[in-house]
């Protein structure tokens, strides 16, 4: 299989040509442009960067450019056709180069595409049970939970969603919650060719509404709620419902064999009658007291550590007991959605349930423990509706008191900035309201909406007693730990699984769950120092090898690092090395003083250092680093950086790279390196540090 010129994504290994004259016949109403006779195609994609030999280059009309503006990119990669609109071939045809090239032309090409790559592809779907899930909270667990259910049955299953793609948990790159239709198409396919049986997919409204799965064959179509979301762009809640209908509605081209819909609320009771109206089985799930739903909860009780156990009553009678491993009543839903989803799928029910259990939902009431006496929780909810229910779960859960960190996305729907505002005040005793991801916008404008909010919630409503505005994500999340006490819950809300914060057109990485770590790990060590070992001036590779072994004994006696971490509750102490290029009393040449810093780099894996950080530009210290990665194999716990305040920046900006009290450091480089990161450590970053006598 390989990967994309210019991305990541991989395309299967084989495809069967198609003709020209073929996906004109499959579109419809699309005439061709140009000499196609004898011209098969064998991929198909949007992005003239990931144009393969053999693609179709789908050149759609954009907001400032077209895309056949780059007609000569795509052709320069490969592509064999074309297709667009009447001005797209305009524009073709005025590249010289293009003057015969087939184009297939269309009034919407868009339209089209989702058809048109599916059959490029061989139509992967129809080989699949695919199961979409739509709804505007719940779609990411019910995936897992239906991924898991699958498993369980012995299937290879593959997931596509806002977490990523995988198959049977091993990841594939992909783009988007729903990728564009040729990534789609081109997805499906490489998880059929490596075996898979099914495929459990989040459709989003967008996906629906932009043809993203136009091409589709749904199995099931499983409904989980509505609330309100993406109104920046459909504008209505009607809008809305209309878009997520598409998975189900009688008129619709992707319309599911089966619908399984979630009937707890008003919108879910709409969606059963329009997937009624299509002449498809519908099966209704409900799990409030009285529900009516052909799947329907009959009784639950907690289970533990955020667990509960499940009766339910299947439409035939029979009864199932599930044990459910996340916490809330939307959690029972999302569980007995995907089960009824999965059992419309034909499997065995009762060995579908049995994989439940196990099941762990990244970013979803994700606990982050790091020996502290509360509980500290990362969540998804970026909707009102889904921060009112992860907020009356967790005051279920405990009788303390609950702080929670939340913002509001940028460029997206301003109606529901307040009513994240006012969902905090009535569910929390602290609010920081703080910068989610402000892509474009003023971030101090969202965050004003987001306190109007809870400011306007009225007394006999509201739980909030504290209210603060704190921009600094990072800052805001060590201040609710700051404040929690015993039996308290923290919920840093928004982000969930995401790791990076969209500020001015800049992705930076930031993830909520390792810096809520960082925070709580600086919190239970407090009262403890930061050990540092500093190699004198001139210190050479041998002396920093030295070094490392004085290192493990203070490691030894302080518990710091992998090697001596136990497995309770108590405080995380990592190991560190900081190394820049360092002398040669030999006179050795570059090549020779390259392989000694690569043994050094090497050697600190050996053993143990949790962090290694290379600093220089030199291909000396470049050598360092590669020691280390090829000896550990790591990735992102070898970090090369140009400067000592290149690694002050790596350290606090990078999620997981802050020292905290407790650990054990280890810095041999030139003079100013030392100097500079104790100037960090003791004045910036607040830290005690032991400088560890030799």
């Amino acid at each position: 299989m390989h990967a994309d010129h210019g991305s990541h994504t991989v395309r299967p290994r084989t495809t069967e040509p198609v003709g020209i004259a073929e996906l004109a016949q499959r579109a419809g109403d699309v005439h061709v442009d140009g000499l196609a006779d004898g011209v098969n195609v064998t991929g198909a994609t949007l992005r003239a960067q990931s144009c393969a030999p053999g693609d179709l280059f789908a050149a759609m009309p954009g907001r400032s450019r077209h895309g056949a503006e780059f007609v000569e990119q795509a052709l320069d990669a490969g592509a064999v056709a074309v297709l667009t609109d009447e001005a797209g071939l305009a524009i073709v045809r005025a590249v010289g180069r293009a003057a015969h090239l087939p184009v297939l032309v269309h009034p919407d090409p868009r339209s089209v595409l989702g058809a048109l790559s599916s059959r490029v592809y061989g139509d992967p779907s129809s080989s699949l049970t695919l199961i979409g899930v739509t709804g505007t909270s719940g779609k990411t667990t019910t995936s897992y939970l239906a991924e898991a259910a699958l498993r369980a049955t012995g299937a290879s299953v593959g997931i596509v969603g806002t977490t990523g793609s995988r198959l049977d948990g091993e990841p594939i790159p992909s783009e988007l919650t729903t990728p564009e239709a040729p990534d789609l198409q081109r997805l499906l396919a490489v998880m059929l060719e490596r075996g898979a049986d099914a495929v459990v997919m989040e459709v989003s409204s967008h996906a629906l509404s932009l043809g993203r799965v136009d091409g589709c064959r749904f199995a099931v179509g499983a409904f989980t709620n509505l609330s309100q979301d993406h109104l920046d762009y459909h504008k209505t809640m009607g809008e809305y419902f209309t878009a997520k209908a598409r998975l189900f509605a009688a008129d619709s081209g992707v319309r599911a064999e089966r619908a399984v819909v979630c009937v707890d609320d008003e919108w879910g009771s709409r969606m059963a009658a329009v997937a009624a109206d299509s002449g498809r089985r519908v099966v209704t799930v409900s799990t409030g007291t009285g529900g009516t739903g052909g799947w329907r909860v009959l009784a639950t009780a907690p289970s533990g550590q955020g667990s509960q156990r499940v009766r339910a009553v299947d439409p035939t009678g029979a009864e199932h007991d599930l044990l459910v491993p996340l916490p809330g009543a939307y959690n029972v839903a999302n569980a007995l959605l995907a089960v009824a989803a999965v059992a419309e799928a034909g499997v065995d029910v009762d060995r579908a349930i049995d994989g439940l259990a196990q099941v762990s939902v990244p970013g979803r009431v994700e606990k982050i423990e790091r020996g502290q006496d509360f509980l500290a929780v990362v969540d998804y909810a970026h909707k009102p509706a889904a921060v009112n229910a992860v907020l009356a779960t967790l005051a279920a859960q405990s009788s303390g008191r609950i702080g929670v960190v939340l913002g509001a996305g940028g460029d997206r729907d301003t109606e529901k900035r307040p009513l994240m505002g006012e969902a905090a005040a009535r569910g929390a005793d602290l609010v920081i309201v703080t910068d989610d991801n402000p892509r474009n916008e003023e971030p101090a404008a969202i965050r004003a909406a987001v306190i109007a909010g809870a400011d306007r919630t009225p007394g006999g409503e509201r739980r909030a007693i504290d209210v603060r505005e704190i921009g600094d994500r990072r800052a805001a999340i060590t201040a609710a730990v700051e404040w929690a006490e015993p039996g308290d819950v923290v919920l840093v809300a928004g982000k969930g699984h995401e790791t990076g914060q969209e500020i001015a057109g800049v992705t930076h990485p930031f993830d909520d769950r390792l810096v809520l770590a960082d925070a709580l790990a600086a919190r239970t060590t407090s009262s403890e120092p930061l050990h540092v070992l500093i190699a004198d001036s001139g210190a050479d590779v041998a002396d920093a090898k030295r070094l490392l072994r004085e290192m493990v004994a203070v490691a030894a006696e302080s518990g710091a690092g992998s090697q001596h971490r136990g497995t309770g509750d108590e405080p995380v102490r990592r190991t560190w090395a900081v190394f820049g290029e360092l002398p040669d009393p030999e006179c050795l040449d570059d090549n020779a003083r390259a392989v000694a810093h690569d043994g050094l780099g090497r050697q600190a894996v050996r053993v143990a250092v949790d962090k290694i950080i290379a600093v220089g530009q030199t291909r000396i210290v470049r050598a360092l680093h590669q020691g280390a990665v090829m000896e550990g194999s790591w990735g992102d716990e070898a970090a090369f950086v140009a400067t000592p305040a290149d690694a002050v920046e790596h350290m606090r900006t990078e999620p997981g790279y802050a020292p905290g009290p407790g650990d054990v450091a280890v810095v041999a480089g030139p003079d100013d390196l030392a100097t500079t990161l104790l100037e960090y450590w003791q004045n910036r970053a607040g830290l005690q540090v032991r400088i560890v006598d030799l």
